[in-house]
């Protein structure tokens, strides 16, 4: 039994997880009501190192698009950056943030 929330992603197909792994982000969206997500920026103290990690989980994201959705690594790829660099370049939109810094 799991403390997961129904539509969680499963875990137990992945990497080992340790004493050593830390969860440093959780992305959840709600249909009809945007996103939630939770960062624990004191995992990675270098904010340079946390753009390199969402880097990585943009190339792994192309990958796992391109295998449940019948295109090219390099078409989903090229989608993924264009929303990211679209949304970047509009920073007008407004966030909430419930909690600064980490969650522990």
């Amino acid at each position: 039994m799991t403390d997961e929330p129904k539509g969680a992603i499963a875990l137990e197909h992945g990497d080992v997880l340790t004493d050593r792994s830390a969860e440093v982000a959780r992305i959840w969206v709600t249909d009809g009501a945007g996103a939630s997500v939770w960062i624990n920026a004191g995992v990675l103290g270098d904010a340079e190192v946390f753009g390199y990690l969402m880097a990585d989980t943009v190339r792994h994201a192309a990958r796992a698009y391109a295998s449940n959705y019948g295109m090219t690594e390099d078409e989903a790829l090229q989608a993924i950056v264009a929303g990211l660099s679209a949304q970047l370049r509009e920073q007008a939109t407004e966030i909430t943030t419930i909690q600064d810094g980490s969650l522990n």
